[in-house]
């Protein structure tokens, strides 16, 4: 455990993680647009009566599906540096695999948020969403460096060693 907890300390791992956290960056930006865009496409408030608001559920769910397909195109190619055309179906259901696990999470604090301590504004729902983004960034680094990604680079390191 100690040695995989020292292999986030090395430059590469250290260049990675500030690529996927502008990666992050810019797809929490255009997720956050999506998610507004919905909310407002949703119409206005549903009813309340058990605390949880579809609308809410919904937003985040489309928004977070579409910027993981954006995610995944530009954690492969510069994050990893792997040719884009070069993913593998397990690879890909892995991606979308590990980005299931960190909708859940958003939809835990923003869904679930805003139905136990809501109705939340949507500046509050907007915070909510940011703050779930900082929580799951680096499992998903991890998950994508660690499981995703793997093999295509431990091919690629293995095809530079073969060339040296």
């Amino acid at each position: 455990m100690k040695d995989y907890l020292k292999s986030f300390t090395t430059s590469e791992a250290m260049v990675q993680v500030i690529k996927v956290g502008l990666i992050g960056v810019v797809n929490t930006v255009v997720s956050l647009a999506l998610f507004n865009i919905m909310l407002v496409l949703l119409g206005g408030k549903e009813d309340r009566s058990d605390g949880f608001d579809p609308r809410v559920f919904t937003a985040v769910a489309v928004a977070f599906a579409l910027t993981t397909l954006l995610s995944y195109a530009l954690n492969r190619r510069w994050t990893f540096e792997l040719d884009v055309t070069g993913g593998s179906r397990a690879e890909t259901v892995k991606f979308f695999a590990i980005n299931g696990i960190a909708l859940a999470v958003t939809q835990i604090v923003v869904t679930g948020g805003d139905a136990l301590w809501g109705p939340w504004s949507p500046t509050e729902l907007n915070i909510a969403y940011i703050g779930a983004a900082a929580l799951i960034i680096l499992p998903k680094f991890a998950g994508y460096r660690d499981v995703v990604f793997r093999r295509a680079l431990d091919t690629r390191a293995d095809a530079m060693n073969s060339n040296h």
